[in-house]
């Protein structure tokens, strides 16, 4: 007897049904109110047409990194929906809901090893990931980890240099790099702070968690990261001229830059 489907995922552009071992991705499509207006079955076409023509770039985004370790691979794309291997630990924000009490220093950062290689990894097939956050990472048995969701990632053309593309969204490999900060910051302080750049807002829009400006923000405009875990780091991804590729992200990140401390049977403390 077939398991019956869950819904274990639902975003803005598709939601994600699990059937067993399989996890599928399908395009949100939303049904026309009865005795809808005219600008209201037009607005709703158009939303589906979207979701649609998402999904479709999403499976795209996956062909072309089908051979870059730590993605999530698909076992079947179409452009109707992208089939995936179910993982059991479901994604890191969960995890890490279900799991505050055993999770240490130690693991945040061979997670944050872990997502920076992968985020470099594929900005070297020259994508920008764009949606960085511990919903679009995949929490493995052995707590590694693999991206997935890339229906905002953008692909680079080849007559652009990686450091200086910017998209017509205004999305970079700076853009990431920050992103990669405020996961890394929600996770060890518990807080969120995101923000966008937008040059064509007329005013800064900096009431919510989630910030967009004018212009890259300066380091006033930044949570204080002075007594959190990983702090510099953080702060680095998000200046503007701090990290420039996540290779330098990477490098910071090296194990031996924070010396262990053993202090007793499964108790260990990083000295900063």
């Amino acid at each position: 007897m077939n398991p019956k489907p869950e819904l274990i995922g639902l975003g803005r552009v598709g939601c994600v049904m699990r059937h067993g071992e399989i996890a599928v991705k399908t395009a949100n499509k939303w049904p026309v109110p009865d005795n809808a207006s005219e600008y209201t079955t037009i607005l709703h076409e158009q939303t589906n047409r979207t979701n649609e023509e998402a999904l479709i770039h999403e499976g795209r985004i996956y062909e072309h990194l089908q051979s870059v370790e730590g993605v999530l691979k698909p076992h079947h794309i179409s452009d109707t929906e992208i089939r995936m291997p179910y993982i059991g630990h479901r994604s890191l924000d969960r995890y890490m809901s279900a799991n505050k009490a055993i999770i240490g220093d130690e693991q945040r950062l061979a997670w944050f090893q872990n997502a920076a290689d992968i985020i470099s990894r594929v900005h070297g097939q020259r994508v920008i990931v764009a949606d960085i956050a511990t919903r679009n990472f995949l929490v493995n048995k052995d707590l590694s980890l693999q991206l997935c969701d890339f229906s905002e990632s953008v692909i680079i053309p080849e007559d652009r240099a990686l450091d200086e593309f910017v998209s017509e969204d205004f999305l970079s490999v700076k853009f990431d790099i920050a992103r990669f900060g405020s996961m890394m910051y929600e996770i060890v302080s518990g807080s969120r702070y995101e923000f966008y750049v937008n040059p064509d807002i007329d005013m800064d829009l900096d009431d919510d968690e989630s910030k967009i400006y004018k212009e890259w923000p300066t380091s006033k405009r930044f949570p204080d990261t002075s007594n959190v875990f990983l702090g510099d780091i953080i702060r680095k991804c998000w200046l503007r001229d701090g990290f420039r590729s996540m290779k330098d992200v990477e490098a910071s990140l090296d194990w031996r830059h924070y010396p262990i401390i053993f202090l007793g049977e499964n108790l260990w403390a990083f000295s900063r």
